[in-house]
């Protein structure tokens, strides 16, 4: 083998040297940047579900305040018909009472 053949193979030894480390080059900035894909999609799907999980609890909160006005709505409906039913049965009793003196 002579000096030019030598000086042939060493060159293309480091030309195949030069590709290998282009490719592992291009394959770890793309492993890079899938991972920081995956980050931020990590990321998201948890601001999605911190988000999810305040809209249920303030649904959860609106659907208790509404429940607890309904109640007190129909607490105050029973309480008046009972004081109207009161008044009317007292009604009753003087209109009984006035109608028996006469």
């Amino acid at each position: 083998m002579d000096d030019f053949q030598a000086q042939l193979l060493t060159e293309q030894f480091l030309r195949l040297k030069d590709s290998i480390e282009t490719r592992l080059q291009n394959l770890n900035s793309e492993l890079t940047h899938h991972q920081k894909l995956e980050t931020e999609r990590l990321n998201l799907i948890k601001l999605q579900i911190e988000t999810n999980r305040n809209n249920t609890a303030d649904q959860e909160t609106r659907i208790r305040k509404i429940d607890d006005a309904v109640i007190s709505n129909k607490t105050s409906t029973t309480i008046i018909q009972a004081g109207q039913a009161a008044l009317t049965l007292i009604a009753a009793a003087i209109a009984a009472w006035l109608g028996g003196k006469a």
